[in-house]
């Protein structure tokens, strides 16, 4: 006897029900992840087109202000970024000083205890304690044996990130919101010994500690870290405003400011930018996807028993878990709500997504209609 919609509804509601929860979410994924690939898209061609390249070597120019220009030079950094106390200075765009302190760690690991009685069972677990360098403040006082394992309460020095005040690239200077994208840092390598006694270089790592060889807890260690060393040749396409390069808003409201390493041309700027923001589109799309896709494993028997209600769709879906079908349907939902997206924007290609998406029902209603022919 065949149930129908209703009763395999009561009878799987937990699982439906998480089935749906799961499904609007991958749907909501993807429309903001189309949403934003096609805005930032749009932004990047509008930046395009209304960028000009400008020479290093003139002077600045008043009356590009209000223009997006592109230009590529060699970083100058007039003041370096110093820490006296250890003895560094380094003309860069940005300095960190990262602190760590040797503390206590609480593990666990969890045990089984069998007690006479063999139905119940007592989940207990077993802790222990080991010293590690930590970026961050470890808080002893929840720990489950405190005694012997005390942290101190705070890091005497703090991690900071200095930036420099002024940073240019040619006759223009960097804006805040274009420092902030010199984000790959190299440590800093220096054999100066600090005037300090009572902090010893190791390694590159400057310790205040008695023994580097055996630290004790609440002993410091900073490391150096250092991006955008004056003279490095960068690429930088942004507004001109006040001889500052700043972010460009687009019409959509997307603010647009680009700058990379070395010395590249627009065209290959742009198309560097794309391809990063393919990468990203992409992942975003197949987390989407899945949670569609696991949204039909969870509602396969009730997509079964939905389409055996519509003439020559029968077959989309076999309402078993493991069937490849489900991929299919899947793979479908997303790719309609991908084109949704791309409809208005590029109408060629939203309209070629959404031929794919409904593809597997046209295949599917043919063959059958082929099938009934054929036996006629």
């Amino acid at each position: 006897m065949e149930t129908n919609f209703q009763e395999e509804f009561e009878r799987s509601w937990l699982t439906s029900i998480l089935g749906f929860l799961v499904f609007c979410t991958g749907v909501y994924l993807l429309t903001w992840n189309e949403g934003r690939a096609v805005h930032h898209h749009h932004s990047l061609e509008e930046t395009y087109n209304n960028a000009i390249s400008l020479s290093p070597f003139d002077k600045l120019q008043p009356d590009y202000d209000g223009r997006v220009v592109h230009i590529t030079a060699n970083l100058v950094v007039d003041e370096p970024l110093t820490e006296p106390e250890y003895g560094i200075s380094i003309q860069a765009v940005k300095l960190k000083r990262r602190v760590q302190m040797y503390q206590w760690v609480e593990e666990y690991t969890p045990r089984n205890d069998d007690g006479d009685d063999i139905i119940r069972q007592q989940s207990t677990q077993d802790y222990y304690y080991v010293t590690e360098w930590r970026d961050k403040l470890v808080d002893s006082s929840n720990f489950y044996i405190r005694s012997g394992h005390e942290n101190p309460k705070k890091i005497p020095l703090k991690t900071v990130t200095y930036v420099a005040p002024y940073v240019k690239v040619g006759p223009l200077s960097l804006s805040h919101e274009l420092k902030e994208k010199f984000t790959e840092m190299e440590e800093v390598t220096s054999d100066e010994r600090p005037d300090r006694k009572d902090i010893k270089l190791h390694m590159g790592i400057y310790y205040h500690c008695r023994d580097v060889w055996n630290p004790e807890v609440g002993d410091i260690r900073v490391q150096f870290y250092y991006a955008g060393e004056t003279g490095e040749p960068v690429t930088v396409i942004a507004k001109q405003e006040k001889g500052t390069l700043v972010p460009y808003m687009t019409s959509k409201g997307k603010e647009i400011a680009l700058l990379r390493y070395g010395n590249l041309d627009i065209v290959e700027m742009f198309s560097a930018e794309h391809w990063e923001a393919k990468l990203a589109t992409w992942k975003m799309r197949f987390y989407g996807a899945f949670f569609v896709y696991f949204a039909v494993l969870c509602w396969s028997r009730l997509l079964k028993i939905f389409f055996n209600g519509i003439p020559y769709l029968s077959n989309i879906i076999s309402g078993e878990a493991t069937d490849s079908r489900n991929f299919l349907v899947a793979g479908s939902v997303a790719l309609f709500v991908i084109a949704l997206a791309w409809i208005l924007y590029r109408p060629v290609i939203g309209a070629s997504l959404i031929f794919a998406a409904v593809s597997p029902f046209l295949y599917c209603v043919m063959g059958v209609y082929g099938a009934a022919n054929h036996i006629r």
